[in-house]
């Protein structure tokens, strides 16, 4: 499977480079390293472990994606009113994207990017490619006007499914898909349903986060349906859906898997982790002791402002700093930082055996 990185503040910028390339369990070295605090119990048996390692396979070396969000275009449209020269309103966050196909930690263009860029919102994301195409336009995350879309996980079946996807699809959210990859489908289907099937330009606008929440809900509900009236419910097998949007102001991220026993892949959260993240602040992410650093007493005024962190693995020392989402949960935040976890509406039918 894939892994995932996503920050949100309303006021806090982070440097990439700190969250996404120095520690030790950074998502660029996730590409063949892991950390999985409290993913399995402590008396765990050989089934529970042969399904954690299924849906957290070792090696993600099948391409990078980032998506940062910046206000530069914004800055620059004509005077002071927000419009840009095609006469549209361009106001706030927008997001930069960068994607390659090679090893990030060797990739030089990624690694001046990080050491250059702050931002108080970023998605980034490693792929371990399932069956479509190693090519950059198949990384994620995958870009909507202002809107930011990633998934680590399968939807099973696809190929079958794919066509009667589209179907579901606005005519601007299928014109937007460029790649082949079954996270890019879902991510369409989750721009169609939030947009109410309008057109590219309301690609642009920003959607309350209630509606957010209702859009991917119903996104992964269309495509279980898809699978039972195609496949069959005695043949169609479970998804693994870890997804996440962002605006550029709200988040929300799914943690789902339609199975009755297995879980999905790992999703952990943290409002702490980012000041570890952060060298402005004591500490250091790999527990290092720097004199006057990591033993500084930090003025209340300096201190980190509120953030989450929503990730497929940790990377801080401090096990602590971070919980495991929940089998079936979502986790939102509003533009203000304030976060909530909830359970994903389910439905018993929606459960698929694995087939061997």
């Amino acid at each position: 499977m894939c892994r995932w990185f996503a920050y949100i503040s309303p006021t806090e910028p982070c440097l990439l480079e700190d969250v996404l390339v120095e520690p030790k369990h950074s998502l660029a070295r996730q590409v063949h390293e892991h950390y999985l605090p409290r993913l399995l119990a402590h008396d765990h048996t050989i089934t529970e472990e042969q399904d954690m390692h299924a849906r957290n396979m070792l090696y993600n070396i099948d391409g990078l994606g980032i998506a940062w969000y910046t206000s530069a275009r914004s800055d620059f449209e004509r005077g002071n009113t927000g419009e840009g020269s095609d006469g549209s309103k361009r106001e706030g966050l927008r997001p930069a994207m960068y994607k390659t196909v090679q090893p990030p930690m060797n990739d030089s263009n990624f690694r001046s990017i990080c050491a250059n860029t702050e931002t108080r919102v970023l998605f980034g994301h490693i792929r371990a490619a399932s069956s479509t195409t190693i090519t950059a336009v198949n990384n994620h995350p995958f870009i909507f006007g202002r809107h930011s879309f990633m998934h680590n996980g399968v939807l099973s079946d696809f190929t079958p499914i794919r066509r009667a996807m589209t179907a579901k699809m606005s005519d601007a959210a299928y014109a937007n898909v460029f790649g082949s990859t079954d996270s890019e489908h879902l991510a369409a289907l989750y721009i169609t349903y939030l947009t109410d099937s309008a057109d590219g330009d309301s690609f642009e606008n920003s959607y309350p986060l209630e509606k957010m929440v209702a859009s991917m809900h119903k996104a992964v509900a269309t495509s279980i349906s898809l699978q039972r009236s195609v496949i069959g419910d005695k043949k169609r097998k479970p998804n693994s859906l870890n997804l996440c949007a962002t605006d550029g102001v709200k988040l929300v991220a799914f943690r789902c898997r339609n199975h009755a026993t297995s879980q999905p892949p790992s999703l952990y959260y943290s409002t702490k982790a980012g000041t570890t993240l952060n060298r402005k602040h004591p500490d250091h992410p790999d527990g290092h002791y720097i004199a006057g650093v990591t033993d500084a007493v930090e003025e209340p005024e300096r201190r980190h402002g509120a953030h989450l962190i929503v990730a497929s693995e940790p990377s801080t020392y401090k096990a602590e700093d971070w919980e495991l989402l929940g089998k079936n949960q979502c986790i939102t935040a509003e533009a203000d930082g304030e976060y909530e976890i909830m359970d994903i509406p389910y439905e018993k039918e929606w459960d698929a055996e694995d087939h061997v």
